[in-house]
């Protein structure tokens, strides 16, 4: 069963994770999908969210094992990770 820190950073990490995928997506759709035709549109939106979702759902799996164990480091990681894909 989860504590309520492990809970706290799954939560956490789904929040960033659909935040993240939600202005990648809105990226490619403001810079990029223009100049692709709408099969090449639909691939890379599917291996964007595939890849992206796959990632969020590894660190929640991770979060959640019973050895995770959550540290100022990894959670200084993720603040990068957001700021620099916020940045564009």
């Amino acid at each position: 069963m989860l504590d309520n820190n492990n809970t706290m950073a799954a939560n956490l990490i789904a929040n960033r994770g659909n935040r993240t995928t939600a202005i990648v997506l809105s990226w490619l759709e403001d810079n990029v999908y223009e100049f692709l035709d709408e099969d090449l549109q639909k691939m890379t939106r599917k291996m964007i969210l595939d890849n992206l979702n796959s990632f969020k759902d590894l660190s929640i799996d991770i979060v959640k094992s019973d050895t995770a164990y959550l540290n100022t480091l990894w959670m200084e990681k993720l603040d990068e990770i957001h700021r620099a894909i916020r940045s564009g």
